[in-house]
């Protein structure tokens, strides 16, 4: 079962990633890939925060030990993947506008803090 706090965050995500990419469509030279490329960044951020939660949704209760290394697999898979996923991105996309990947990525990665401002 997937925490409500956790699906709160990963919905902000997605809608603050939508809201890069329409900022993207409006002000870049090149639209279609300023939104790809927000897009891509907001994808970076959202694939590993849900691989976070599936890995710790996997222990619920228990033991205080279990439950962190759970986090800590779960840190560390998250770290990883982001890496591996920026990786992709910058080798496989040559028309990508790195501002936009990053703008999208950073805004993504900014739900964590609104997912503590707003209460639904």
């Amino acid at each position: 079962m997937i925490n409500p706090d956790a699906k709160r965050v990963v919905r902000i995500q997605l809608r603050l990633t939508l809201l890069a990419m329409l900022v993207g469509l409006v002000v870049a030279e090149a639209p279609l890939n300023a939104a790809m490329s927000v897009l891509l960044g907001g994808l970076c951020a959202i694939i590993p925060a849900l691989v976070y939660i599936r890995i710790t949704g996997a222990v619920q209760r228990g033991d205080p030990a279990a439950i962190m290394r759970s986090h800590y697999r779960a840190a560390a898979a998250k770290f990883i993947l982001t890496l591996l996923l920026f990786g992709g991105v910058l080798l496989f996309f040559k028309d990508l506008l790195v501002p936009g990947l990053f703008g999208g990525f950073i805004a993504a990665t900014s739900a964590y803090w609104f997912g503590l401002l707003i209460k639904n």
